[in-house]
């Protein structure tokens, strides 16, 4: 049998890049996907690629800054599959990526809404129904930048070691409530080659005098011991794991996949 055979999983950013390959992985190991994202066209085309391969997926449109939205989004899930297993809160945006004195009051809060309200939002919706039924594995994406701050990152950095206070208080709460059928744990992941490195290069690259490709690798992938950028697959085979029962000692913890990034 598949790790997640008839499981219920439900990934916010699912339309591109970590998102996705958790998607199709989630499908692969037999899976029921539902597919977020605050994009309906990228939502349904990830969507059609699990039913294409034969899997189950349907795609719902929802902004997660929206709480009204989330909370109609889980409804929406309890009753048409009667229940969830996963929750993978992996929507989230780059950032001002800029210095914390030109970093605009709109720019901060839209990166605290997204990346960390919006965690909380959804793991709210849905932490009733697994509470009800002590069943349940909940993965959010934080970021190696929530562990290792860097330069020009205030607001996304502040978001992502938020997303990991958020994961490690909330899995100290199920153990309070004797809730050990249900896990909390962060993956951070290290510079992974998605539309997100695309949008850093965009902005950073053309300063830098290098060629496209010398920037992708010598400004971002030489920062971690193994010099090359992360392939979402890998993220995913984490996310894949942690979903798993074989994972059900696992809970509380910020796991990197991020080819030796930090070392935290």
């Amino acid at each position: 049998m598949s790790t997640m055979e008839n499981k219920v999983a439900v990934v916010t950013g699912g339309g591109t890049g970590i998102g996705q390959a958790m998607c199709l992985q989630f499908a692969n190991e037999g899976a029921h996907v539902v597919v977020v994202s605050n994009v309906a066209d990228q939502a349904e085309a990830v969507a059609s690629q699990v039913r294409a391969v034969g899997g189950s997926a349907i795609s719902l449109t929802v902004d997660i800054t929206d709480v009204e939205a989330v909370e109609a989004m889980a409804a929406t899930v309890i009753e048409k599959f009667g229940k969830v297993d996963v929750l993978v809160t992996s929507a989230g945006v780059m950032g001002a990526r800029t210095f914390l004195s030109q970093t605009s009051v709109e720019e901060w809060r839209q990166t605290i809404e997204v990346n960390l309200n919006g965690t909380f939002y959804c793991i709210k919706a849905f932490l009733p129904h697994m509470l009800e039924r002590d069943a349940g594995r909940i993965i959010t994406i934080s970021s190696i930048s929530g562990k290792q701050p860097a330069a020009l990152n205030s607001d996304y950095a502040a978001s992502k070691h938020g997303v990991i206070g958020l994961t490690k208080a909330l899995a100290l709460e199920l153990g309070m409530l004797k809730k050990n059928g249900i896990t909390a744990n962060a993956i951070c992941p290290g510079s992974v080659d998605t539309p997100m490195i695309e949008a850093i290069t965009d902005q950073f690259q053309p300063a830098s005098k290098m060629s496209r490709e010398d920037f992708r690798q010598k400004a971002i992938a030489s920062a971690n011991i193994q010099k090359r950028l992360l392939d979402a697959d890998e993220i995913a085979s984490m996310a894949t794991y942690l979903a798993s029962d074989q994972a059900r000692g696992i809970t509380g913890q910020a796991l990197n996949v991020c080819a030796g990034t930090v070392l935290f």
